[in-house]
């Protein structure tokens, strides 16, 4: 796990609001991988000045001829042979080409269990790293705390990811994000939601990201405590989600694992919070779930 340190972003206006998306489980090299909406939700993620993003893992299906759940059928039409036999680094190239137009927006990739299961095997456990190099974003490996800080200067037109700011400003707004790409294998809403929850009772943070089960919840968690001088109560609101797949569990001419195991299908696409820093307010994207 990774204490990985701070995010600053600057911006103009009281009014702004900023989306943190968690664009993961996308599952590139599968020909049930819906290309399309991943593509649209990345120009979606660029065109909007006020989105940035967490990458939560599982960028490639990752799944070679040695693998038990290889299947030919299932494997996307533009990979090659060539591909195959170098998977790990043909799908973090694939990674790299598809965030390079958004990765002055990230605030950092955790690493996915189909890419470390594949580094692992293969000895080339400095394949995300690779990556996280080639793009120039923080490297979170497979869980992560860190910092956003929101602060506003007068005269910034576009919000960006700045190193630092020199000073300390009153109107800033700081949120600490808990990001994991999740473990587990419950099918039911109730389960997932139940790991969800575990998350957000056993680390101290404000937003919660976990990915892996394929699924888009959203829950809300308020905790009562007091103030410095205990004579005050102060509620804490804490916002967790489990973020989207484009995996799809059924998908037409392909047989997949999902398929196999009688999965339930799951919405696709990716899931976010939205962060008011003015008011210090957080929700989930409500059309992203």
């Amino acid at each position: 796990m990774e204490a990985a340190g701070v995010r600053h972003i600057i911006h103009g206006s009281r009014r702004d609001t900023f989306t943190i998306w968690n664009l993961a489980d996308l599952h590139m090299m599968s020909k049930a991988c819906a290309m399309k909406r991943l593509y649209a939700d990345v120009r979606r993620i660029k065109n909007d000045p006020r989105s940035f993003f967490v990458g939560g893992g599982d960028y490639v299906e990752a799944i070679g001829f040695s693998d038990k759940r290889f299947r030919p059928d299932s494997v996307a039409e533009d990979v090659s042979v060539a591909d195959l036999g170098n998977l790990g680094q043909a799908g973090m190239e694939r990674t790299r080409d598809l965030l390079m137009p958004i990765k002055d927006k990230c605030l950092g990739l955790l690493l996915g269990n189909h890419e470390l299961h594949l580094q692992v095997k293969n000895q080339q456990e400095d394949l995300h790293a690779w990556l996280c190099t080639e793009l120039g974003v923080p490297n979170l490996r497979y869980s992560a705390l860190f910092d956003v800080v929101f602060s506003r200067v007068p005269g910034t037109r576009t919000p960006r990811l700045v190193p630092d700011i020199p000073e300390h400003r009153n109107d800033s707004k700081q949120y600490r994000i808990f990001c994991h790409h999740g473990a587990g294998y419950a099918q039911t809403p109730g389960g997932k939601l139940n790991r969800l929850v575990d998350f957000m009772n056993n680390f101290d943070a404000d937003l919660f990201m976990v990915a892996h089960v394929h699924d888009k919840i959203a829950r809300p968690i308020i905790q009562i405590g007091a103030n410095r001088f205990c004579t005050e109560l102060v509620e804490r609101r804490k916002v967790g989600i489990i973020t989207g797949s484009y995996l799809r569990t059924y998908a037409q001419g392909v047989t997949t694992y999902g398929e196999q195991h009688g999965y339930r299908p799951v919405p696709l696409g990716m899931s976010g919070i939205r962060v008011c820093p003015d008011k210090g307010t957080a929700v989930p994207v409500e059309d992203s779930l």
